[in-house]
């Protein structure tokens, strides 16, 4: 009983990624640019300060450089912890051509998910971050995700993994 309460208590996955935030195909060609586009569709859809973009932006790119943020099987969390954001924000981006993001494995990233979020950690964060740890895991799940045909195909299978 206390596990259903719990899950109650916490937004799913599909609700961190609304529509608008998810962008099927990434413009950009380098890491700085791919965060740059997500970053973006989070100021369009009021989730970051369009006067605060760049401030967040530079937080941002500061994590990545104490360690890259490709975990492995072509995903990387790029994320920032920054006062400027009141709640989770999450923009997921996909690239058929794949992106350097100095990964660990070695492998270009073909999904990138743009976190931007309080400094306090919450629930939100913790159920992402869980769901993004299983995809990196297993090579099936992130050939899925990176292969996903359309936003609602890809919604549909973060949305099964909490399941």
């Amino acid at each position: 009983m206390a596990t259903g309460s719990k899950r109650r208590d916490r937004n799913s996955l599909k609700e961190l990624f609304p529509h608008d935030l998810v962008v099927q195909q990434l413009q950009g060609s380098t890491k700085e640019a791919v965060i740059a586009e997500l970053l973006n569709a989070l100021v369009v859809a009021g989730r970051v300060p369009l006067d605060r973009e760049r401030e967040v932006r530079d937080t941002i790119l500061d994590r990545e450089r104490i360690a890259s943020t490709g975990i492995g099987n072509g995903l990387a969390i790029p994320h920032g912890k920054t006062k400027h954001a009141d709640r989770l924000g999450v923009a997921v981006g996909l690239s058929k051509q794949g992106i350097d993001f100095s990964s660990f494995d070695g492998n270009a990233v073909r999904v990138v998910v743009l976190a931007v979020c309080p400094p306090a950690s919450s629930p939100e964060h913790l159920s992402l971050m869980r769901a993004l740890a299983t995809v990196a895991k297993d090579p099936d799940h992130a050939e899925k995700l990176a292969g996903s045909k359309d936003r609602r195909e890809l919604l549909g299978f973060l949305e099964s993994l909490e399941t």
